[in-house]
């Protein structure tokens, strides 16, 4: 059967190309778009592991003097600590220079044991009171004093105290003893040692796999004018606790200025474009598969069209109508499983050409994503070659007479 099929469609040889690179180029566009699509819903979609309704941002920057020393940076940090704890509506409130969904930076973390594991983590600052502002419990371990960063600060200490996520614990020990291990971070020469594990969070906005991969040290603060709080308040609605958080800063120190608003506020947006991202994705799969439907139409059209005497000596022959559909269909079988395997190719292809030349920029693909894509496919292949079979099948047996 596929052998007079085959050699029907090798004297048409233009339509029947032109029907597999179709199919082809459409399949591979449609399982991106679809690997497009999983990716960003499920980043607007992804817990984000902390409450951050009652979590604000406040930055101050000082109109003067910037602090010169650490001890008159610690000296203000305690000032503002306490102005906001005499808030109301203020649960507490901790210095942070890295706020996750904000500010940060990812750096490679790697165990110092031979042959350690490496992993990309999100770099976060602690030097006291920070986790708990945030609302993580120790799992194992404990969280990060104001006594950790002092030592750090002056080089008395070997190591860094750090606290890391469980996520990102089980990347660098997957045999699940975190505890007094030592790593080394690639932006700094001092190691840390992880003193605590703490449930994994979101530290970092959009879809990335290794959001959940986050590392409180207790480094040394950036001296300067700048300086950055984290401030939960009380559950509930509170329209006027951003308001009270800024003057109770400025109140502190006239000679600066306080921006407050949401941790977060980018949260929410960066959700929104993502679900945005997600939803132009599937109208991309959507109007792929709609424009391969067309074209196929129009290819099994013209492949009828130019084979009507032919169609018209089978009949005269003593083949039925139905006999006449079925061979279009499974011509259109025939040439919609030939550009489904030559999609396959050509989106393997695709992907390490694409691996090679930028290696950071991965579009997931789900296997049932793609299988469901490729059914997708095959049957809007076949769909549009019904009403050509019903204009085949309709020539009548007196065609093969014509010239």
């Amino acid at each position: 059967m596929i052998g007079p099929l085959v050699r029907a469609l090798a004297r048409r040889k233009t339509p029947a190309l032109l029907t597999v690179l179709e199919t082809a180029f459409g399949f591979a566009v449609a399982v991106h778009a679809s690997g497009l699509a999983l990716h960003y819903t499920r980043a607007a979609s992804a817990p984000r592991g902390i409450e951050t309704r009652s979590l604000l941002l406040a930055v101050t920057h000082r109109d003067g003097p910037s602090l010169a020393s650490r001890a008159e940076h610690a000296a203000a940090v305690r000032r503002d600590v306490e102005a906001l704890a005499r808030v109301a509506g203020v649960r507490g409130a901790a210095e942070a220079t890295y706020a996750p969904f904000n500010r940060t930076h990812r750096e490679s973390v790697e165990a110092l044991s031979p042959g350690g594991p490496r992993a990309l983590a999100w770099m976060l600052d602690d030097r006291g009171g920070v986790a708990e502002v945030l609302g993580l419990a120790p799992l194992e371990g404990r969280l990060l004093a104001p006594e950790d960063a002092a030592p750090a600060a002056t080089g008395d200490v070997a190591a860094t105290p750090a606290v890391v996520t469980q996520a990102l614990a089980a990347r660098l020990f997957p045999d699940g003893r975190a505890l007094g291990q030592v790593v080394r971070r690639s932006a700094r020469q001092r190691p840390l040692v992880i003193v605590g594990v703490v449930p994994s969070f979101r530290a970092a906005l959009g879809p990335d796999p290794d959001a959940e991969s986050a590392l409180f040290a207790a480094d040394g603060p950036w001296l300067g004018g700048t300086l950055t709080y984290l401030v939960r308040l009380a559950p509930g609605p509170d329209d006027g606790a951003g308001a009270r958080v800024r003057e109770a800063l400025e109140r502190a120190d006239p000679r600066r200025v306080a921006l407050v608003r949401r941790l977060d506020e980018g949260v929410d947006l960066d959700t929104g474009t993502s679900r945005g991202a997600g939803g132009l994705a599937l109208t991309l799969l959507g109007l792929m598969l709609a424009v391969v439907f067309l074209g196929r139409v129009g290819m099994a059209s013209l492949l009828v069209a130019e084979r009507r005497q032919a169609i018209g000596i089978r009949r005269a022959l003593g083949a039925t109508r139905g006999d006449v559909a079925r061979l279009v269909l499974a011509e259109n079988a025939l040439l919609t499983t030939a550009g489904l395997a030559a999609g396959a190719v050509a989106l393997a292809a695709l992907r390490a050409a694409a691996r090679a030349a930028a290696p950071g920029l991965e579009v997931p693909l789900d296997p049932l994503a793609v299988g469901l894509v490729a059914a997708a496919m095959w049957l809007a292949g076949m769909a549009a070659a019904l009403l050509p079979a019903r204009r085949a099948s309709a020539v009548s047996p007196a065609e093969a007479s014509r010239s």
